[in-house]
């Protein structure tokens, strides 16, 4: 047994507060901080393409920032910061019914059920459902034919696609869940009664949004203009795939100086200005919520007519009882007419995607008119038949698994989960009948199989990485607080809003530098071991965000514990190191878990750093995607999305399950996923 002088000596032996988090910090500056610093750098030199990094820095002058701004370029700035201001205008007024109905108007299961309902196509690839809008958009798509086929438009059709229209409505789904599950979270959390007392104040249904609601939900605001706003800005793929020469964004534009032009100087200074522009907005928009904040606490006598004729009109309406009327039957019916609205309109793209898997033509957006269905006579056709009973048991199996999960998880009824295995069955039937040489022949095109097999590879990767620094720099946030926090939140925080093309071309330009170095180096010019240099370098850029993400999840975690059991064990004796692997690591398991999973989801379906940064041999099934729709799209690029949606959904309900063995509620998954 250990003396009292070697425990108090094991005591004040102790590391900076930062010790843990300090694979991050170096993580961190080495690939975000210096590569970003480095963009700014090139800004001022000069391009020369005779060398490996096309850069002079010879001669430092401006003049790129006053090549920048031509009219091509001033047009495209200008056409990306209005569509992304509309995007988030309208994502805020499609989401916040569905937030406010999620929080206030259903029980407890409902509620569940909205939030999986929006987490699901939000966390699906989002490349694919940018894809996807090809279908419906296209002139010879169904939902032209249809406008054709009721006599409202002409033979012709409609041309949506490879307009600024195609990219506002696709921007806006694509981002509308990442506003809805903020919003969700900041109305959750409002005690409901200081809406009770608004009420019993006389104020009316109108008066208590606006002066209790709304005003509270305000983090939930600015944290769904940020998770939505910034993206939207930087957003490569969405202008890429739908918008062609009509609909280019900036954040195409700044990639095609690296990629096509390898003018990197301009290609910063584009860079740069973006983020400039970015944070300007944001000021801007930060000072005109701060006004209206203050005009709600210094009211003028304008502000108080107006407030004043609400409450007169809410008195009026509640002595009259039709108030009551309004609250209980019109509103609700409301809401959830406008949500189931919403819902479907999300889940639009996947369907599409399921539906043109199974497409009888070459093409995955144009329906060939039917389904390339072999039926049942491969039942009888010798090495078929056992691929045909292998998908029967393979589905009945995961009906009756899913039973039991069900059963033992969640409270549903005995008599729901006793349709699981006829519906599995039924299931297994039907696909059966409709499986087309596409599902089975998959994994036969060497440009799918391998860019599957690598998108696997590289998020495996960075999930082990961003779990690392996350987890540390988690419990270092929450159990070793200090001045240094505010500096490293800060910088987490810049992670998780700078645009990723900035990321994406940061990194691109700094990892030819790296290579030189001569150990850190090594892994990106030789490789490792079995993976190639372009491998590791997607584990790199991919782990950013994914540590990021992680690192909030964990602090959370830890932040609502107790410490006496980590102090116990301290006052037992035991090492740092000792309490950190039998009390702490236990503790946030539940939260290493979730953000693993969720760590693997975002790194699936990356797109953006993936573009730039892969080499020969480590494409991924996002970037193979992307120069797929350079020409005819097949059919088994839709069944590759479907089996990817179906990783994500499976890793979705792991989370979910875990989170829940944890004791977290519904709210607390859903602030889980927004970061909160």
């Amino acid at each position: 047994m250990d003396s009292p002088g070697i425990i108090s000596f094991r005591r004040k032996v102790r590391g900076p507060k930062f010790a843990l988090a300090l694979p991050s910090i170096i993580w961190y500056g080495l690939f975000f901080v210096v590569p970003i610093a480095f963009i700014v750098v090139y800004s001022f030199g000069t391009k020369d393409g005779s060398k490996l990094i096309p850069v002079d820095l010879g001669h430092l002058s401006g003049a790129n920032y006053a090549n920048v701004f031509d009219e091509t370029f001033f047009k495209v700035f200008k056409s990306t910061l209005r569509i992304s201001a509309i995007a988030t205008i309208a994502c805020l007024l499609i989401g916040l019914p569905v937030a406010y109905l999620a929080a206030f108007k259903v029980a407890e299961k409902w509620k569940a059920i909205i939030l999986a309902l929006v987490v699901v196509p939000s966390f699906t690839s989002f490349l694919i459902r940018t894809v996807a809008w090809r279908i419906p958009l296209a002139p010879n798509g169904f939902f032209s034919q249809w406008l054709v086929d009721m006599g409202w438009i002409g033979t012709q059709g409609i041309q949506v696609l490879e307009t600024p229209m195609a990219v506002q409505v696709a921007i806006v789904y694509n981002y509308l869940g990442f506003m809805i599950l903020p919003l969700f979270v900041a109305l959750d959390r409002i005690d409901v009664r200081m809406r009770e007392a608004s009420k019993d104040l006389g104020a009316g249904r109108i008066a208590t949004f606006f002066g209790v609601t709304l005003p509270l939900a305000g983090p939930g605001i600015i944290a769904g203009v940020l998770l939505t706003f910034i993206p939207m800005c930087g957003d490569y793929v969405t202008a890429t795939i739908l918008g062609g020469a009509k609909g280019n964004m900036i954040g195409s534009m700044i990639a095609s100086q690296f990629s096509g032009a390898q003018n990197w100087p301009l290609g910063s200074a584009m860079a740069v200005l973006m983020i400039g522009a970015v944070l300007l907005s944001m000021v801007v928009g930060a000072a005109l919520v701060w006004l209206v904040m203050w005009i709600v606490k210094h009211p003028s006598p304008m502000t108080i007519r107006v407030k004043h004729a609400w409450h007169v009109r809410s008195v009026a309406r509640m002595r009259a009882g039709k108030n009551s009327v309004l609250s209980f039957d019109f509103l609700p019916i409301l809401l959830k007419a406008w949500t189931a609205l919403v819902l479907v309109f999300l889940f639009i793209p996947i369907g599409l995607v399921v539906a043109h898997s199974f497409n009888g033509g070459s093409s995955f957006t144009i329906w060939s008119g039917q389904p390339g269905t072999k039926w049942w006579d491969e039942l009888f056709a010798g090495s078929v038949m056992w691929s045909v009973i292998a998908r029967f048991v393979v589905f009945v199996v995961v009906g009756i698994v899913t039973r039991i999960a069900l059963g033992r998880t969640t409270s549903i009824s005995k008599r729901i989960l006793n349709w699981t295995g006829p519906v599995a069955f039924l299931l297994a039937f039907v696909v059966n009948g409709m499986m087309t040489g596409w599902y089975e022949s998959i994994f036969d095109f060497a440009s799918i199989g391998d860019a599957i097999r690598n998108s696997f590879i590289a998020a495996f990767g960075a999930t082990i990485l961003a779990v690392f620094l996350g987890g540390f720099a988690g419990v270092a946030l929450a159990r070793r607080p200090g001045v240094w926090t505010k500096v490293f939140m800060a910088s987490v925080f810049l992670i998780l809003v700078t645009p990723e093309i900035m990321d994406a071309i940061a990194l691109a330009t700094w990892f030819p530098r790296v290579a030189d170095f001569p150990i850190i180096g090594y892994p990106f010019k030789n490789g490792w071991g079995p993976f190639n240099g372009g491998m590791n370098k997607l584990w790199v850029g991919q782990s950013l965000y994914a540590s990021a993400v992680v690192t909030l999840i964990v602090r959370a975690r830890l932040a609502g514990l107790d410490e006496s059991l980590e102090e116990a064990a301290a006052d037992l004796g035991a090492t740092p190191a000792r309490a950190f692997r039998q009390i702490t690591l236990p503790l946030i398991s539940s939260a290493l878990v979730a953000g693993g999973l969720l760590s693997f989801t975002l790194c699936l379906d990356n797109a953006v750093i993936s573009t730039l940064i892969s080499e020969a041999g480590s494409t991924t099934f996002p970037v193979a995607l992307i120069g797929a729709t350079r020409s005819t799209i097949k059919p088994f690029w839709g069944v590759g999305a479907v089996m990817l949606f179906c990783v994500t959904l499976g890793a979705l309900w792991f989370v979910t399950v875990v989170l829940r063995r944890s004791g977290s509620s519904s709210s607390e998954i859903a602030a889980t996923l927004a970061g909160s």
